[in-house]
């Protein structure tokens, strides 16, 4: 059997982000995952994500934030591959949006340039856009797109070079943790360390069956739609629009530089806007995946879409599915397992984890390798949903 200083149990954004941060290091780590680093049928997929900094989800991420982006932009000249597009972020809505209002007060808190775009002004700087009247909007001019698969396998290149292995197409069935170790039970057998991360996103429910009760995984569709003959998306932002209680919002990411939109084989439809609609009650097996896409999802993004971007709801040029683990408020699990000390974790990033990788997978390992965090998860723990005693 195998010792390690640490094992990273899913290869994911986090996954990846925690075996470049052990093999810097020095740490002897091994990394283990179910089908291949950025593969298609988790979460850290689908071409481009949005990153960003004034946080309207929680004011207390905005360090994690901005340490995440510090070293995206550090991976990006250590890789030589490009991964951070600053194209802006606009989050749009009513005066009295939770998303308008919570970006404000994450800007405002933390000192982000924010330009607020009051409502006649939305339409003359966006002109892609036909939000109701009344929409103000919030643009983060320092945000924009990273490109998750391109992210992903950068940080386990660099890993690799440091001498970190990995272990792919590999199930876990089992973490145990004694006094001395942590013990990896595998399909190819055991593996032994010092400590391990568990960052396998939907299948962290069925490694950790504590926090099963507070993580839910679910099935979203992301679509690449052309825009209307003779618009030109270029210049567009990412975008948010908060489309009031009860409904969910509607966000879309700009074409990412670069990739081709032409017909055959070689085009990619990130060439295209991608649209999708944050969040979705439908439940899904990992294992078994989310059913394919079928023209009821497309339509019904691309009708929504319509209403508020005529000029950009053309035809849909690709579309796919994508997972969320969601926790019952949103935020992220991320800490030690109860009653042990040599397991830890990040898990139910509920949709909006990617930007936070690096943070997430540096803070793992401090915790993993030094016993200590430099960087502020606390607010992050799954204790706040313990029973009152």
């Amino acid at each position: 059997m195998n010792h390690w200083d640490l094992i990273v149990v899913g290869v994911g954004a986090v996954g990846s982000a925690a075996l470049r941060a052990a093999s810097e290091a020095g740490a002897r780590v091994l990394g283990i995952e179910l089908h291949s680093p950025a593969h298609a049928r988790g979460s850290s997929h689908g071409h481009s994500r949005i990153f960003r900094h004034a946080y309207f989800e929680h004011p207390e991420y905005v360090p994690l934030l901005r340490h995440s982006t510090r070293r995206f932009e550090s991976l990006e000249r250590e890789s030589g591959s490009r991964l951070l597009y600053r194209c802006g972020v606009l989050i749009a809505g009513s005066p009295d949006s939770p998303a308008v209002l919570g970006s404000l007060a994450s800007g405002e808190r933390h000192a982000i340039p924010v330009d607020v775009i009051e409502a006649e002004s939305l339409r003359s700087r966006f002109p892609w856009f036909s939000f109701p009247r009344g929409a103000i909007g919030v643009l983060e001019a320092n945000a924009g797109i990273v490109r998750p698969e391109a992210a992903v396998d950068a940080a386990v290149d660099v890993a690799r070079r440091r001498g970190a292995q990995l272990r792919i197409g590999t199930r876990v069935h089992g973490i145990v943790e004694d006094e001395t170790g942590v013990t990896v039970e595998t399909e190819d057998g055991r593996e032994r360390a010092s400590s391990a991360i568990v960052a396998a996103g939907a299948w962290a429910p069925r490694l950790m069956p504590e926090l099963a009760p507070l993580l839910a995984v679910t099935r979203q569709v992301q679509a690449w739609i052309a825009p209307v003959q003779g618009t030109d998306a270029s210049g567009m932002p990412c975008w948010l629009y908060d489309r009031g209680p009860g409904e969910r919002p509607i966000y879309g990411l700009a074409p990412v530089p670069g990739a081709r939109t032409g017909p055959g084989s070689s085009a990619s439809p990130a060439g295209h806007p991608k649209v999708g609609l944050h969040g979705s009650d439908e439940i899904v097996d990992p294992d078994v995946g989310a059913r394919s896409v079928v023209p009821q999802d497309t339509e019904r993004i691309r009708e929504i879409y319509r209403t508020i971007a005529p000029s950009l709801a053309g035809p849909v040029a690709d579309a796919c599915t994508c997972l969320y683990t969601m926790s019952p408020d949103g935020q992220f699990l991320v800490g030690t397992r109860r009653g042990l000390r040599r397991t830890h974790f990040a898990a139910g990033l509920s949709g909006h984890g990617f930007k936070l990788g690096p943070a997430l997978g540096d803070a793992l390992v401090d915790l993993a390798l030094h016993g200590r965090m430099h960087l502020p998860i606390g607010f992050l723990s799954p204790g706040r949903f313990a029973a009152p005693s």
